[in-house]
């Protein structure tokens, strides 16, 4: 066999991890299909692997030598199915059992002790965001969120979906932890709140359910710095580290009061990121009517020592187990939700092309989702155990991870023997 990346990717996914075992669990509703689901999964799976960018573009090379060997079939076969058996048993598919597939790979990482360790504090975080894979002016299926925008001069109908998405956040490795679509009455409930925080809650005591232990704290954008979800956190029980931006709101404005024109209460240079670091804290906070326990705020100012009038102000709300952190450990983990942004939802935008519609209608985009996010954290997993200097141990890129190992097909053509799928 070659010694391409892809390769050496999926050798070592299949040996440790098993992904067959997972896609197994995959389910549809057709009946006496001519292409089995598990197939479908492994197909869809090895399209995330290799970022291709629609089913269209997929279809000619089913046929080759190569393609056929790195689904474990026989060349002679020729290809397995069309794309439109791809979309057809796609808008059928269970989406509980391609998530199970994702949970399982999790669970077995974490039997590995892959995420042995804590980031700081012996504490593992996963940061929650909003995510819109998509959006169009003219396709549309019936489980698409709908909203006015301006187009020029025009007021037109946008159609998109929604997801809010579980990171978990490490030194070294992120993977997705679990996603819960905004469905189209969570628009506006009925106490007004935002679609993205209705569907949060809806995922918080999921994360506890499905992950045990292995989850410490979330780390939230200011849209979740409310009591209400302070509460539910506690409930189940996480710690929250939420960014607080606006200073007429409480808790931020009782901080800023307190401190008033304080001097910073300590001062740290870090040197790795070439900034100085300025830091407020004041703690036993309690001023949300619907939380009743207390409040914790920390403020960040992040002056670059290559240019002085370069500087960032972060201010952070803390609750629960997360108070036990150091105002540093505070901030390098609320700063660190951005690795949301640029490791998983910036890669799948511009790598695993997420911008275009592979298909729509049923559970199609949820079933999508969820294998290729199982390639996303087979090929994570793989940087962090295979290759351990990679990604933010180089220097000033902290988010830089499986960019610069991604191979295109041209690796899959140098095996010679096909994948072993089938680990019986």
């Amino acid at each position: 066999m070659g010694h391409g990346k892809l390769r050496q990717r999926i050798a070592y996914a299949t040996k440790v991890f098993h992904p067959q075992s997972m896609l197994a669990l995959v389910t549809d509703t057709r009946h006496k299909p001519r292409v089995q689901t598990a197939l479908v999964a492994q197909i869809l799976l090895v399209v995330g692997l290799l970022r291709i960018r629609n089913f269209n573009a997929l279809e000619p090379q089913w046929a080759e030598p190569w393609m056929q060997r790195a689904l474990g079939l026989h060349p002679k076969n020729g290809k397995p199915c069309s794309a439109d058996a791809l979309s057809c048993s796609l808008q059928r598919m269970d989406d509980a059992t391609t998530r199970e597939a994702c949970v399982q790979l999790v669970k077995k990482a974490e039997r590995n002790k892959v995420f042995r360790e804590g980031w700081f504090g012996a504490m593992r975080f996963v940061a929650l965001d909003g995510w819109e894979p998509h959006r169009s002016h003219e396709r549309q299926c019936p489980a698409c969120l709908t909203r006015q925008v301006r187009v020029g001069d025009k007021t037109v109908t946008q159609y998109y979906h929604g997801y809010v998405v579980a990171l978990l956040l490490e030194e070294k490795v992120d993977v997705v932890l679990d996603m819960e679509p905004v469905r189209s009455a969570d628009i506006m409930c009925e106490h007004g709140e935002h679609n993205l925080l209705t569907a949060a809650k809806r995922l918080v005591p999921r994360l506890r359910e499905t992950c045990g232990n292995l989850l410490d704290v979330l780390a939230l954008d200011a849209l979740y710095c409310n009591g209400p979800f302070f509460t539910l956190a506690e409930q189940h029980p996480f710690g929250v580290i939420a960014v607080a931006k606006k200073a007429d709101n409480e808790p931020l404005k009782k901080a800023l009061s307190s401190w008033g024109n304080q001097p910073p209460h300590k001062v740290v240079d870090d040197k790795e990121k070439r900034e100085r670091l300025e830091r407020w804290d004041v703690r036993e906070l309690q001023t949300l009517s619907w939380y009743k326990g207390s409040i914790r705020v920390v403020r960040a100012l992040a002056h670059n020592k290559d240019d002085a009038t370069v500087a960032t102000n972060w201010c952070f709300a803390v609750t629960g187990k997360a108070t036990k952190l150091s105002a540093f450990q505070v901030a390098c983990a609320g700063r660190a939700r951005w690795h949301i942004e640029n490791t998983a939802f910036y890669q799948f935008a511009h790598d695993w092309h997420f911008t275009h519609v592979f298909t729509h209608g049923g559970n199609a985009l949820p079933s999508l989702l969820w294998i290729v996010f199982l390639a996303f954290n087979l090929l994570q997993l793989f940087l962090y155990r295979q290759l351990g200097g990679y990604g933010r141990e180089r220097g000033k890129a902290p988010t830089r991870t499986a960019c610069g190992s991604l191979t295109s097909s041209n690796d899959l053509a140098r095996l010679l023997d096909p994948l072993a799928w089938n680990t019986s």
